[in-house]
């Protein structure tokens, strides 16, 4: 089953603590604030924020949210564990999912360190 080592996150203390304590990668599209956590096991835990402010329809932002998610739900893009993510989109327009891959996959390099 696709997305079994994904989970979504939704306890405000765990959202305050990755916000507080949490590392910042800033893409050209999104912000990404993460945190290691050796308490999960072989998983990864995400939060995706689309702002209103910015994205003002919400047939757009949950499309937005939905290409964000299908790539951490897909086993072979991603190569991520034990550590909590909370993406945040920062365009003003809808982008294609090439795009939003692209800075995802920085992010990866970054943390991986290759």
């Amino acid at each position: 089953m696709k997305g079994e080592n994904v989970q979504m996150i939704s306890s405000k203390k765990d959202i305050k603590s990755i916000l507080e304590k949490g590392g910042k990668f800033f893409g050209e599209f999104l912000t990404i604030i993460y945190i290691n956590d050796s308490s999960l096991t072989n998983h990864l835990e995400l939060l995706i924020s689309v702002p209103k402010k910015k994205i003002k329809l919400a047939v757009n932002r949950n499309k937005i949210k939905r290409r964000i998610r299908s790539f951490f739900f897909d086993k072979t893009n991603h190569k991520l564990k034990e550590i909590k993510i909370i993406i945040i989109y920062q365009h003003f327009e809808t982008i294609n999912y090439s795009k939003i891959t692209k800075d995802i996959i920085a992010f990866q390099r970054k943390i991986l360190n290759y």
